[in-house]
């Protein structure tokens, strides 16, 4: 275990809302570190669960568990945890997510080596996809330096829980925008990757479980909506193929939501959309939408 002598304090961001089996686990991976210099934010947004009593069975005084007496989604508890965090950096992690015990102490070692200019970093991942058959693939991210149009361009990802920056970047870029129902996350590294580099970890250090989840495609529609616009000037700038390239993988996850979830005739719609803005999008993405169309066609019935 590293001593917390002399290393920065990192301050772990956990919002909750009826995970408490899960949470646990989250819990124990970051006691589990072998970088033990942190603090850690339960952000408990208004559960109906035993979290309380889960938070108060460990007895740890670095855990500071917030409770919302109301629903306020993720970003508003994210949020709640970042402004009372007094760490040097910031990392997040989901309540049904876990690190391996070398994630912090690996990139710590990596931000502390790299200038201020070098605001955030991110880690490899294994992401398992559960429902049905359980699913899993590896994570490694190549990616590094300025990467603002890569990532509006799609093409690269960063997972919320393998992600940390600079405390002190929430100077430039404030914090998460509470308005969007989703991809508050999505929104927030653009601004963060508008004005600092980001460094990858390219090893896996998280385990990260993706639940099926029904009936979000037009919570999930209106939140891509919304975040296209807020950043249509940074979109445009990229000039006309690529903002249309933007748009149309956009209008294409978009697609794969509506009909992975049952709704063929508003999937289809945002297929041809996509299709429209632009066609040349990876062969990849054409493969995902038919093998959704084929499910929903034939598997389901």
């Amino acid at each position: 275990m590293k001593t917390v002598e002399n290393t920065p304090l990192v301050s772990v961001v956990i919002p909750t809302y009826n995970r408490s089996s899960t949470l646990y686990y989250a819990l124990i991976s970051v006691l589990n570190q072998t970088y033990q210099n942190f603090e850690i934010f339960v952000v408990d947004d208004a559960s109906t669960d035993v979290t309380p009593d889960l938070i108060a069975s460990f007895n740890e005084p670095r855990i500071k568990y917030i409770r919302f007496e109301d629903n306020r989604k993720a970003g508003a508890a994210r949020n709640a945890g970042m402004e009372q965090s007094q760490g040097k950096y910031i990392a997040f992690l989901d309540s049904d997510d876990a690190w391996l015990p070398l994630k912090l102490e690996k990139q710590v070692a990596l931000m502390e080596s790299l200038s201020d200019e070098w605001g955030c970093s991110y880690t490899g991942a294994y992401v398992n996809k559960l429902g049905g058959i359980t699913k899993q693939r590896v994570y490694k991210p190549k990616r590094s330096g300025d990467l603002l149009k890569d990532l509006l361009m799609n093409k690269f990802v960063i997972w919320t829980p393998t992600f940390m920056f600079r405390r002190s970047c929430l100077d430039k870029v404030g914090l998460m925008d509470v308005t969007l129902v989703r991809s508050q996350d999505v929104d927030f590294y653009i601004r963060l990757l508008a004005e600092y580099k980001i460094a990858p970890v390219a090893e896996p250090l998280v385990n990260i479980y993706m639940v099926l989840n029904k009936s979000l495609a037009t919570i999930a529609s209106q939140s891509r909506r919304r975040l296209l616009e807020k950043h249509g000037d940074r979109i445009d700038s990229l000039g006309v193929i690529a903002s249309r390239y933007v748009r149309s993988m956009a209008d294409m996850s978009q697609a794969e939501v509506f009909i992975s979830e049952g709704d063929l005739k508003k999937g289809l719609s945002s297929f041809r959309q996509a299709v429209f803005r632009y066609p040349f999008l990876p062969i990849r993405r054409y493969a995902a939408i038919s093998r959704h169309i084929v499910d929903s066609l034939f598997l389901r019935h």
